[in-house]
């Protein structure tokens, strides 16, 4: 029996690059020497792509157990979807959320060891079966935990204190006690998942400049300033609030552990102008490890085999070693 990782994959949007990039990923010999991956849709339809993206995975349909140095293709699908690249369509988001589903349920019952996604469509994903912003609130709800989104590479990782809701309820939402759970949830990951023993944490303000000592708004004043006081004499190190243009611009992200964003472009634009197809999304706070890649389904270039698969390679490297890290 081997001890590596059962890596439970979700196929994503079948009308995105998520097959391409996974088929890709798994050509490098590499991924099989530290997991044992799995991916959830049906074995006809992964042959039939790689017969249009030319790679040479070995692919092993499953029946009973996984096997290692393949490919697991486990069979979930009724009815394969039709190809339709850089088309958003109901029978994709149905089994890209089929997908979701079983490689989740696998996890949670411990057939799986993490989950690694591929990107969804909001638009064609969204329906009474999945009525959720994103992978992240539906994680959260049949796994439990409190979720906490971080993108991440080597030199940064970015937390939001508020994701995908729109711009003018941001101020709505924060508060200290949001604040003060979400620092917390990353402060636990960083000691868990990644092993760092003394986490140094940063906040970004929530107005431009940081407010000006409360010149340009009032949140981090009344509300940001106290948290962060707060949470320093309980024994957390955190500093802040950082006004979010100089603090990406003079890299000082480089001094910390983990940063928290107030709102969800404030930190990712950041982040992906630096990191772009080099990072990864992660998702602390769970009771499970899932990542992803930093990037969505780019029905742009879709089924032009031009797709660069880094990320998504880079997902599946960090989800087995924040599993190590977590035994």
């Amino acid at each position: 029996m081997s001890d590596l990782p059962v890596v439970a994959i979700s196929v994503g949007d079948t009308n995105g690059i998520g097959t391409e990039i996974i088929l890709k990923s798994f050509e490098s010999k590499e991924l099989f020497k530290i997991c044992t991956p799995v991916l959830y849709c049906d074995y006809d339809f992964v042959e039939k792509l790689q017969k249009i993206y030319k790679t040479k995975v070995n692919l092993f349909k499953v029946k009973n157990g996984f096997k290692t140095n393949v490919l697991n293709i486990k069979n979930v699908w009724e009815k394969n979807p039709e190809l339709k690249f850089g088309h958003i369509t109901k029978e994709a988001g149905m089994a890209a959320f089929i997908s979701l589903e079983n490689a989740a349920k696998d996890v949670y019952n411990a057939r799986a060891d993490v989950l690694v996604t591929a990107p969804i469509n909001k638009n064609s994903i969204n329906s009474n079966f999945f009525p959720f912003k994103g992978h992240t609130h539906y994680l959260a709800k049949i796994w439990g935990g409190e979720a906490l989104m971080v993108l991440m590479n080597k030199k940064m990782r970015i937390a939001l204190l508020t994701d995908h809701v729109p711009l003018k309820n941001v101020s709505l939402l924060i508060s200290k006690e949001l604040i003060e759970k979400k620092v917390k949830i990353l402060y636990r990951s960083l000691k868990l998942d990644f092993k760092i023993k003394n986490p140094k944490l940063a906040i970004l303000g929530m107005n431009p400049h940081a407010s000006d000592n409360g010149i340009i708004g009032e949140e981090e004043q009344k509300i940001i300033i106290p948290t962060i006081n707060k949470l320093n004499q309980i024994g957390l190190n955190i500093k802040g609030p950082f006004s979010a243009d100089g603090f990406f611009g003079q890299k000082n992200y480089l001094n910390f552990d983990g940063v928290l964003s107030c709102y969800h472009d404030q930190g990712l634009v950041g982040f992906k102008a630096l990191s772009f197809g080099n990072g990864i999304n992660y998702t602390a706070g769970l009771s499970s490890v899932r990542t992803s890649p930093d990037h969505g389904t780019a029905f742009d270039i879709a089924g032009k085999n031009i797709a660069n698969q880094s990320s998504f390679l880079k997902a599946v490297k960090s989800a087995c070693q924040i599993w190590n890290n977590k035994k």
